[in-house]
């Protein structure tokens, strides 16, 4: 499960942007068909669901509360709290097995996009904010600069990280997963290590795609690739407009190219536009999503990239979240117990003093297991955790970086 960036305008309305104060619900059931594990465990599942531990998610209140985890109240992104939580969870639940009693949390909500400044301004101050998904980041700036936090950016991928370094509080924001513009990067070094150096790019009329094919341009070049076609640029395409479609496939065939680049939407009309036409021999589709392996990749190569990151972590993760929820988690999830695994190690106090602005965090060098990472924090050591969805090798205002795997399809003859 990804996310998409908030494009709509910030909801201002004083009444919709406060942290509710009632008993949180909880969270979304999983159906029983997709996680037959679960429809055995529902009593227990039911209880944990909202607990996640007995230092767990606690309804909002105005009692003090170091840790303040803010999820969407409605829309497509109000979805992606259950995952959250429960990857955070299972950090926490971890934590304790490790000898350290988890930090207070409070849990509110906003509507997508909404400031938070005003709706934080009348509840007791946490050291920490986590915010929600896609959140704004010019007002999380403000917040961090003003109340002196750390603000923490779990799933937060698209454009709006660019302008992070240039923010108010930017030294204070922490992205936690990587940026989208990731793919374009892997994809182009996909093809480079293919010796496919020689690319055609072309994309549909979406800001996301145009945003990722100028990336994919810049990087390919930078590594020794070239651009070719009628013009430098990435070429945005009509599905719907025939004329376009044939005029792109006498521009394969007059120039030539090794691949040729498509940036859209899986399952899109120009994926299925692209799919279904007739190529060159030789040819590479190249697209900034994962293949399907059970799609034909008919008669013509292709690659794709797994937006979801990977961090050194990833797999024992991944069995241990199974192991407790029943289900194999995907980003959302792993982001929640990177986040929770930063917290944690925020929470401890060597010499007193406890490191909400995360001095004590490392970037570089070895990557620890979450109990060995607690006992050189304790000790005063810097450390980095070992990530799930990314190596957490960021630092403020600059997101992390992580394995993306590719997926190659050979022609079929």
């Amino acid at each position: 499960m990804t996310t998409a960036e908030v494009t709509g305008p910030a909801r201002a309305n004083d009444a919709r942007a406060t942290i509710a104060t009632e008993t949180p619900p909880a969270m979304t059931p999983l159906p029983a068909s997709r996680h037959p594990r679960i429809g055995r465990q529902l009593p227990g599942l039911g209880l944990a669901a909202v607990l996640l531990g007995s230092q767990g998610l606690a309804a909002s209140s105005p009692l003090p509360s170091a840790v303040r985890l803010l999820l969407p109240s409605e829309g497509l992104l109000a979805g992606l709290g259950d995952g959250l939580r429960r990857g955070y969870g299972l950090a926490m639940e971890q934590a304790r097995a490790c000898g350290l009693e988890p930090p207070g949390l409070a849990l509110g909500w906003l509507p997508p996009g909404a400031d938070p400044e005003r709706a934080l301004a009348s509840l007791a101050r946490s050291q920490l904010v986590i915010a929600p998904p896609a959140a704004p980041v010019e007002p999380y700036g403000r917040l961090a600069e003003q109340q002196r936090l750390t603000v923490l950016l779990p799933l937060q991928r698209g454009s709006s990280l660019e302008r992070l370094p240039l923010l108010p509080g930017s030294d204070r924001l922490w992205p936690v997963v990587p940026a989208r513009s990731l793919v374009a990067d892997r994809l182009a070094q996909g093809l480079l290590a293919a010796n496919r150096a020689s690319v055609m790019v072309v994309r549909d009329r979406s800001g996301e795609s145009r945003a990722l094919a100028e990336r994919f341009t810049a990087s390919l070049r930078t590594a020794g690739g070239r651009t070719t076609g009628f013009q430098e640029d990435p070429l945005a395409i009509d599905p719907s407009d025939a004329k376009a479609l044939a005029q792109l496939r006498a521009d394969v065939d007059w120039y030539r190219p090794q691949a040729l680049v498509v940036f859209t939407r899986p399952g899109s009309a120009l994926a299925q536009a692209l799919r279904q036409a007739d190529w060159p021999a030789g040819l590479v589709l190249a697209w900034p999503f994962p293949l399907q392996p059970s799609q034909d990749p008919g008669a013509t190569a292709q690659l794709g990239v797994d937006p979801q990151g990977r961090g050194e972590g990833w797999t024992a993760f991944a069995r241990r979240f199974q192991d407790r929820w029943g289900y194999r988690p995907a980003l959302v999830e792993a982001a929640g117990y990177d986040t929770g695994q930063l917290t944690a190690l925020a929470s401890l106090a060597p010499a007193g003093r406890p490191g909400w602005d995360l001095a004590w965090f490392r970037p570089q060098g070895r990557s620890l297991p979450l109990c060995e990472a607690i006992r050189a924090r304790r000790s005063g050591q810097s450390v980095r955790p070992r990530g799930a969805a990314s190596r957490l090798d960021q630092t403020a205002g600059t997101p992390p970086t992580a394995t993306l795997q590719l997926s190659p399809a050979p022609a079929q003859p």
